[in-house]
């Protein structure tokens, strides 16, 4: 066992450990190579008396006896307890530690179970034998799962690739479908709108010419009534208007005209546009069908024909097509017959 001033003559007095790769100064105080400068940027000195080194001693060889003394000085300590500096010979079973003497009588470590150093290492390695022979087989199955995590891995980012392209797909459907129906839908308005404005132009031009008819016409028969002897006014009369009675060019024209009131009607997409949209959007971008497949042990179910229905088998008897005349199972499908139940 390495005494107190052995330790000290073993410590670095910069790092305060056991020596790792220890030099010699020339004034004889020894230090790690790693705790004192270099001397290369600059002049050397020693950490402790501050004396100078020679320029010649700047390239310090390792001190071999402090290296190997250090080394076995280590060993001893690494054998004593750090709290007691006694010999570790025990093992404490309930801490899975090593303690000495004074631990194992201490508080610390009352009530708990010790073995000698040579027979809990015995049982060490007798256990960790046994637990590697069940160890090895658990690494195989961690391997076993971590391949499988790995392949559920790359099936699920395969996947989600192949779920992004379906979904770039089948939205770039309904986008184009819709672009289109907006077209078109868009087109057929315009032409609604234009019929009905050409339509109302019209009845305007017409309102509009019977309207100046009219005020012309007032100007002539204020201009034959000012005439003041009756011959004068019957000539004035006579001029004005070809063979027309006053009943006739006094006859009322706002009753013969009426405004057309083509409100544009837009039926049925005008209110309810985004339902009947879905509903042929639907008729052309239909879901894809699930097939079902049956293992070839199956023995109690069988598969419909359009591989998207499964019967119990004793569903299969007893039913009767009335316009093929043939008995099927429940499976047959019959555009124009009736399935009967026998």
């Amino acid at each position: 066992m390495a005494s107190g001033s052995y330790s000290e003559d073993l410590t670095c007095p910069v790092c305060h450990t056991f020596f790792t790769d220890p030099v010699n100064l020339p004034c004889g105080h020894a230090f790690c190579r790693e705790c004192i400068p270099d001397g290369v940027s600059s002049p050397l000195y020693c950490p402790q008396c501050g004396e100078a080194v020679p320029p010649e001693g700047g390239c310090l060889p390792t001190s071999l006896i402090l290296k190997s003394l250090s080394e076995k000085a280590k060993a001893e300590a690494a054998e004593m307890c750090p709290e007691h500096e006694e010999k570790l010979k025990l093992f404490c079973v309930t801490d899975q530690q090593l303690a000495c003497i004074i631990c194992r009588d201490g508080e610390k470590h009352e009530g708990h179970k010790f073995k000698p150093i040579k027979e809990a290492v015995a049982s060490l390695r007798q256990e960790l034998e046994k637990g590697m022979e069940n160890f090895s087989g658990d690494i195989l199955a961690t391997e076993s799962l971590a391949k499988s995590q790995g392949e559920e891995l790359t099936k699920t980012k395969a996947k989600s690739q192949q779920l992004t392209s379906q979904i770039q797909r089948e939205f770039k459907e309904m986008h184009d479908f819709l672009r289109k129906r907006e077209k078109e839908i868009r087109k057929e308005l315009k032409y609604k709108e234009e019929y009905a404005v050409e339509k109302m132009s019209n009845n305007l031009n017409a309102i509009e010419k019977a309207l100046s008819e009219s005020r012309e016409l007032e100007q002539k028969l204020k201009s034959v009534l000012k005439t003041g002897d009756a011959g004068s006014l019957l000539k004035s009369w006579s001029e004005s208007n070809s063979k027309m009675t006053p009943k006739d060019a006094l006859r009322p024209r706002a009753k013969d005209l009426q405004v057309v009131n083509d409100s544009l009607c837009f039926d049925p997409y005008e209110s309810h546009l985004q339902f009947f949209m879905w509903k042929e959007m639907l008729q052309v971008i239909k879901p894809r069908e699930e097939l079902l497949s049956l293992q070839s042990n199956s023995s109690d179910i069988t598969l419909s024909d359009d591989g998207q229905s499964l019967f119990p088998k004793s569903e299969q008897a007893a039913v009767y097509c009335s316009s093929c005349g043939v008995n099927y199972d429940r499976r047959h499908n019959c555009q124009s017959g009736q399935i009967i139940s026998s």
